[in-house]
């Protein structure tokens, strides 16, 4: 048996073990720790066939595991590979061909790629989009004000091949180890490129231009706090930062990454706040972040295997969640505030249908409502919604 043969072997095995409870990056490392007979290299190749797999796991029907691994390696490279070289040369050969060509070679449909498209927001491309879920995302940073210097030039003296999209905004290969190179979250912040778009209606409008005193902020699903960094670089360190989320142990992660940032919390606390806010909360606040938690449909290109296992009935779940956290937060902002809604969802159930549901049950003034686009530009994509408040208070109601 030939070593591409058992690459291929390997590969059947760790899907057919795997269900989708778990990331898939530890479910390999998993097997791999009970494997040890497999090189560097053989793990690599291992593990391109098993996310090949992940990302066209609706595409083919009546092939055996083996035959549609091979099929996705094919769809999935576009250049020569060992292992085709060795089991498929005739698809090996073609390997550099357009997309659109090898569909038909296969005899394939390309838009089965991805089965929810009913449930897409009529603002996606769903060709483009179904397409995007082939290839992984690059890896982003965005570097911090003042950092910019340090930053390439560490970039440069190391030779790692980067792309400078803007001017604090940088492209490499998703693979690139940045830990050993630069001081993450202090020189710069690992952050998709749209991710890095969502206050963009704050440098529009600059409202924050002539305040004097910090800005009250509650970022009310904090998890990595990737926003609250980013935010806190916008308004140039003039933020009252409170931070929340569901689990201690995220808190925990956070205040680590913010300490390493040097953005100081004023306050933190955990809360379900599908149920409420702790009672003991009665802060108002002039810019609230609901980075809501949701199905994470416009990153399934960097995790395939959430595409090739998610349950459609999750989004109503989600939607459901989104609507209840939102109107709890809205009881904590100031007349006149900005509630800033992000999901990194591309479904219309968990964006268009909250904002209206927002505007229809608080009377929000909605200021902006877009989606970021990132399936042509191998990024995540992202939605955001910013509503002013122009109540004296907000009560809730509705789905609760």
């Amino acid at each position: 048996m030939s070593r591409f043969h058992s690459y291929i072997i390997s590969a059947e095995k760790i899907l057919q073990s795997y269900d989708g409870r778990q990331p898939f990056s530890a479910h390999l490392k998993k097997y791999f720790s009970t494997n040890k007979k497999l090189g560097s290299t053989d793990r690599k190749l291992v593990t391109e066939n098993c996310y090949a797999y992940l990302r066209t796991s609706y595409l083919f029907a009546d092939e055996s595991l083996y035959q549609k691994i091979l099929n996705a390696l094919f769809l999935c490279s576009n250049k020569t590979s060992p292992v085709l070289a060795a089991l498929a040369p005739l698809l090996n050969e073609q390997c550099a061909i357009p997309l659109s060509n090898k569909f038909k070679l296969l005899q394939l449909n390309a838009s089965a790629i991805f089965p929810f498209a009913i449930e897409l927001s009529a603002e996606i491309d769903v060709g483009l989009f179904a397409l995007s879920m082939l290839q992984q995302p690059q890896l982003f940073i965005r570097v911090r004000p003042g950092k910019q210097a340090t930053v390439f030039s560490k970039l440069n003296e190391a030779g790692i091949d980067h792309t400078v999209v803007k001017n604090d905004c940088i492209a490499m290969q998703n693979s690139t180890a940045l830990d050993t190179l630069l001081t993450i979250n202090k020189d710069a912040v690992v952050q998709d490129i749209n991710s890095q778009q969502v206050f963009n209606w704050l440098d529009e409008e600059n409202i924050f231009a002539d305040r004097k005193e910090k800005i009250t902020v509650w970022d009310c699903c904090a998890a990595s706090g990737g926003k609250s960094i980013l935010l806190y670089d916008k308004l140039s360190g003039k933020v009252k930062l409170t931070v929340s989320d569901i689990r201690e142990n995220i808190l925990v992660n956070l205040t680590k990454r913010l300490q390493q940032a040097r953005v100081e919390i004023y306050n933190s606390f955990t809360a379900d706040l599908t149920k409420k806010a702790p009672d003991d909360f009665e802060d108002l606040f002039s810019i609230i972040i609901c980075d809501a938690p949701c199905t994470g449909s416009g990153t399934w290109s960097r995790t395939p295997e959430t595409l090739a296992y998610f349950k459609k009935e999750k989004i109503d779940h989600y939607s459901s969640r989104q609507k209840k956290i939102s109107g709890h937060a809205l009881q904590h902002l100031e007349p006149g505030g900005l509630f800033f809604y992000i999901t990194c969802s591309v479904f219309k159930k968990e964006n268009e249908e909250v904002v209206a549901y927002l505007q229809k049950e608080y009377s929000l003034q909605l200021l902006q409502m877009q989606y970021l686009k990132g399936y042509e530009l191998k990024a995540d994509t992202l939605f955001v919604a910013v509503f002013k408040n122009p109540l004296l208070n907000i009560e809730v109601t509705g789905n609760q």
